[in-house]
């Protein structure tokens, strides 16, 4: 695996000890103590992508320590975190487990939890906190507190280590648009981690399905042949159950995806340069013809497509 932590750490300043207790008391309200035999660079760094927090850390010769309380904006009550290693060996107890951790091992846990994390020599990682409303929107309610280690054997959980490794390496240089589409693919892949992948599938709510398709919809947009058959075999249920799901939404299933397409293409207008061509636009999303893109468009928002490159504020504003 890359050394997405050394990356994401390069030219980053380095702190005093008195600065990173204090940066580890407030972001994580542990307290932190340092081993005299191990020597260490207090390197750190964190951004968020989408509402995903990423951080970055060098934490050799450390033991955190757990402190009571929700954290900064409830967010250990808010959020489940998943650490991914770069290298040396973390570990971790918590409520009676233990986990050892080295290069390349995944881990879920729940940080409203009391904790303690030790690391040994050259221990490089990244966390990174999920909200706990973003996974309940697509259906994915934890019932299980307990610390929880994905099958390393598994090629699903390997794709997912692989796109946290690059989404850290890189993600804090990435535009707001490119990361706000990141953090969409990685929290649908969570149920990767999130799933007991071998128990029986659950027969899924209304609403709950509902929301799965709609999800689909938005990740195919760009696809024009995306119709009712489409949606419905790729997520295996009959075209007349998926009619009925969004006639008791008020809506159609053409008129969500009609939906998207503009405003992928409103997304991609106001964050693009004026160069940007009308017809690349519609074909990114989905449209069969920069006509019937440039129609849709100004019957939704009022204004035509040109009006929107570049970033214009006031008519984004003005589409509200």
């Amino acid at each position: 695996m890359m050394h997405f932590a050394t990356e994401a750490l390069r030219n980053k300043h380095i702190q005093t000890e008195e600065e990173w207790r204090d940066f580890v008391s407030r972001d994580w309200s542990m307290e932190c103590a340092f081993d005299c035999g191990v020597g260490h660079q207090l390197l750190a760094t964190s951004w968020f992508m989408g509402d995903l927090r990423f951080e970055v850390a060098d934490l050799s010769g450390q033991q955190w320590t757990w402190k009571p309380g929700p954290g900064v904006d409830n967010w250990r009550r808010n959020t489940l975190v998943i650490f991914l290693i770069e290298s040396g060996v973390i570990e971790l107890e918590q409520d009676g487990a233990a986990a050892t951790l080295t290069a390349g091992s995944l881990l879920l846990f729940d940080p409203s939890i009391s904790y303690t994390q030790t690391s040994g020599r050259n221990s490089r990682g990244m966390t990174l906190r999920v909200s706990k409303a973003s996974l309940e929107k697509r259906g994915k309610v934890l019932s299980s507190h307990q610390m929880f280690v994905p099958n390393p054997a598994s090629p699903d959980v390997t794709l997912l280590k692989s796109l946290l490794a690059g989404a850290t390496a890189y993600g804090e240089q990435c535009s707001s648009y490119g990361r706000t589409l990141v953090a969409e693919h990685l929290t649908d892949l969570m149920e990767i981690i999130s799933d007991d992948l071998t128990a029986p599938k659950r027969v899924l709510s209304s609403d709950v399905m509902l929301r799965k398709v709609k999800r689909f919809i938005e990740r195919n947009v760009g696809n024009e042949n995306l119709d009712p058959d489409t949606v419905a075999n790729s997520l295996g249920i009959s075209r007349r159950y998926l009619t009925r799901l969004f006639e008791r939404d008020g809506s159609s299933v053409m008129r969500y995806v009609l939906q998207q397409r503009l405003e992928r293409a409103k997304r991609i207008l106001t964050s693009g340069g004026a160069a940007l061509r009308v017809s690349d636009v519609a074909w990114q999303c989905g449209f069969v013809s920069a006509a019937h893109f440039s129609r849709a468009f100004k019957k939704q928002y009022g204004r035509s497509p040109t009006d929107f490159q570049g970033g214009d504020a006031d008519a984004a504003h003005r589409a509200q």
